[in-house]
């Protein structure tokens, strides 16, 4: 995506300006939001440690009174163990009531405070689950009261094991510090006990029996009865409120002392601040970036003019002028800018003639050579067409191509389809015939393509294609196919003779012979056989070529032909102690030429042996897909070169650096007969790994009323 200057100075410098005032702004915010932060939290634990000492000291001082009194009733009778209580409640105003009950939960003795009302009989402790844990565990217990009319503590004191000091106090003063403990308008300290009840709290603050369950639920209670240290946390009530708060636990009950505050209320001067912040962080940015616009457009508005007067330049016009009067180094630009299209101009000036000279000089290269030549880029937009090519393809040579569709022009559509083949594959072995009827004789051209590019920077341009005339080379071939038609024809009849009379001399009939001219002639006569063969071969190809092959068409068992073809060539392979298998999914049965089927077998078969190493294996298999026989020869020698694998199907055609012999005519017998029975033959071979010929022969072969193999 293309940026523009004027928009890269004003991001470039708006940043540059814009990123230190953001951050120092939002340091200064957040150094701000931490100092409000720990001034609340330090109030908080300046009110929850106040509490705290206070709740300590008192149940302190009492428990130093209560071992007291348990150390000098020790030695006293009951009578004076009453007085001693007596005395005990009425010289501590909190007290309001003291019990010696036995281990069993009976009230012996009961002193209650002045001003306090109370049932005179004895109480039944027996269920009291406070005073069972203080005898059978012989300590100290605590029970917290928290109700509408009282909120009192009760210590239980197990003396020398025979009976339990009850001692019920009036918490009105640690009460009276908790309801002044209030911080701002939602901030409350309250103290819970050991589950989480609240025992003291606020006389404003509304909790009735479900908000007393509910607190123990809340996150900060649960954090405060499990951690043993004092801190602060942040956290929702279960209507999705936010708190802030803090707590500290109380050793001597279980509980703790908790402070409770909206955090909205706790840090609205540090939202005050951050809102005031970045009011004028915003005020910045805006002076900013109405200074960064200015300037950036200062800046951009001579390079833009400059830019502006280089696309004219660009496009040939060396008229147009820079002015800037800005009186620095773009000024000094825009002069050396203006040097510079001057001599620009005059180069342009001296260059079209050597232009114009030089075009001229290739259209008549172009003009003068016999082959077609055709350039066009990659989406087949003609480029340059010479008069051959416009000639060969039937192009108006009056209209100009350039620019144009090169396939929609053609009008042959076969034509059409080579030249888009041939676009397609742009490789020097990759050709395709072009054949022009004329009115007494035909034309024949070689098309190929090769991608154009440039000498220094390899670039591609587009696509060269070429159109070779190739009609004498078809010419010569076809006199030299002719000529060695005829010569061949011609050897075989003395061939044949040779072998005969080779035959006769060999079996002795004339007279006898002695061994080593028995050797000369059996070499004369593998010799003649060998070249009786090949001239076989060479008017087997003609009769195939000129479509003189009769093809019959009968019913075989395919596997008793592939039986009786490694039968045949087994001998051969023996040399080599090569191993011969047969592959197959059980016998079938195939309507075609026998003969001509059995002999591919032979020769694929022979062209493996010449290539199949010592101690090998040739596989022939063959199944049926349905609609055709499928058959094969694999070998394990060294396989084809993936450069011959299409081109050894030609007439005499071998692979070089391979010396096993042979013309080259068993492939290319092969292919015609894989073609007369409307099939085709290929072959599969990776270097190293052997190779594969496959054919593949459909069914139901038939002649019709002109002797012409059909499908039926």
């Amino acid at each position: 995506m293309k940026i523009r200057l004027f928009p890269k100075f004003l991001i470039v410098m708006s940043l540059v300006s814009l990123i230190p005032i953001v951050l120092l702004g939002n340091r200064l915010i957040t150094m701000g939001q931490l100092g409000v932060k720990t001034a609340i939290l330090e109030l908080h634990l300046s009110t929850a440690d106040k509490i705290y000492g206070r709740f300590e000291s008192f149940v302190s001082g009492f428990d130093k009174k209560a071992l007291f009194i348990m150390s000098a009733m020790g030695q006293m009778d009951w009578e004076n163990k009453q007085i001693l209580l007596n005395s005990f409640v009425n010289s501590n105003r909190n007290v309001k009531k003291v019990s010696i009950i036995s281990n069993k939960g009976n009230e012996l003795i009961k002193v209650v405070g002045v001003g306090i009302e109370s049932q005179r009989q004895l109480s039944d402790y027996s269920k009291d689950k406070y005073l069972l844990e203080a005898v059978e565990n012989k300590k100290r217990v605590i029970r917290l009261y928290c109700d509408e009319n009282s909120k009192d503590m009760a210590f239980y004191y197990s003396a020398l094991g025979k009976f339990v000091i009850r001692i019920l106090v009036n918490m009105e003063e640690i009460s009276q510090e908790v309801e002044k403990s209030k911080v701002g308008e939602t901030g409350f300290a309250f103290v819970i006990d050991s589950k989480g009840v609240p025992i003291l709290y606020p006389e404003d603050i509304q909790l009735d029996k479900e908000g007393l369950k509910e607190v123990s639920s809340w996150d900060i209670v649960k954090e405060a009865l499990k951690s043993p240290a004092a801190s602060s946390m942040e956290y929702s009530d279960s209507q999705g409120k936010a708190f802030i708060g803090f707590y500290c636990r109380l050793p001597s009950t279980g509980g703790a002392v908790i402070i409770k505050q909206s955090k909205e209320e706790a840090y609205n001067y540090a939202l005050f601040m951050k809102k005031e912040a970045l009011y004028l962080i915003l005020l910045f940015v805006i002076i900013v970036f109405i200074v960064a616009y200015l300037m950036a457009q200062q800046l951009a508005r001579p390079i833009t003019h400059i830019t502006k007067t280089a696309e004219y330049v660009a496009a040939g016009n060396f008229n147009h002028k820079v002015s800037i009067t800005s009186r620095d180094e773009l000024m000094d630009l825009a002069k050396t800018f203006n040097r510079m299209i001057s001599q620009l101009k005059k180069y342009s000036d001296l260059q079209v003639d050597k232009i114009i000279k030089e075009q001229a000089k290739i259209e008549a290269i172009l003009f003068s050579i016999e082959d077609g030549i055709l350039m066009t880029d990659y989406d087949g937009n003609v480029q340059l067409a010479n008069r051959k090519a416009r000639s060969v393809l039937n192009l108006n040579e009056s209209d100009s191509l350039e620019g144009k569709n090169l396939l929609s022009m053609i009008g042959d559509e076969k034509i059409k389809d080579i030249i888009g083949e041939v676009s397609d594959n742009p490789k020097e072995n990759f050709s395709r015939e072009i054949e022009i009827l004329l009115s007494n004789s035909s034309r024949f051209f070689k098309c190929f393509s090769l991608p154009v590019v440039t000498p220094d920077k390899n670039t591609k341009m587009g696509l060269l294609i070429a159109i070779h005339d190739i009609t004498l080379e078809k010419e010569i071939l076809r006199i030299k196919d002719e000529f060695l038609h005829s010569i061949t024809h011609d050897l075989r009849n003395p061939m044949g003779a040779i072998k005969g009379f080779v035959e006769f001399l060999i079996k002795e009939l004339p007279g006898p012979i002695n061994s080593a001219q028995k050797k000369m002639l059996i070499s004369i006569d593998r010799a003649s056989f060998r070249l009786l063969g090949m001239i076989n071969n060479m008017l087997d190809i003609a009769k195939m070529e000129a479509g003189k092959m009769d093809i019959k068409i009968e019913k075989f068992s395919v596997e008793d032909m592939a039986e009786r073809v490694i039968d045949l060539m087994e001998s051969l392979g023996q040399r080599k102690r090569i191993k011969f298998l047969v592959a197959s999914d059980g016998d079938m049965e195939y309507e075609g030429d026998s003969g001509l089927i059995e002999r591919v077998f032979i020769n694929l078969i022979g062209n493996a042996i010449k290539f199949t190493p010592e101690d090998g294996t040739i596989t022939l298999g063959f199944k049926d897909d349905g609609k055709n026989l499928v058959a094969y020869v694999q070998d394990t020698g060294d396989g084809i070169p993936s450069e011959y694998v299409e081109k050894i199907f030609d007439k005499f055609e071998q692979v070089k650096g391979q010396s096993a012999g042979g013309t080259g005519l068993g492939l290319t017998i092969s292919k015609y007969v894989a073609e007369a029975h409307l099939g085709r033959i290929w072959a599969e071979s990776e270097m190293g790994k052997g190779a594969k010929f496959i054919f593949s022969l459909p069914k139901n072969l038939s002649k019709d009323e002109n002797g012409n193999v059909i499908i039926v």
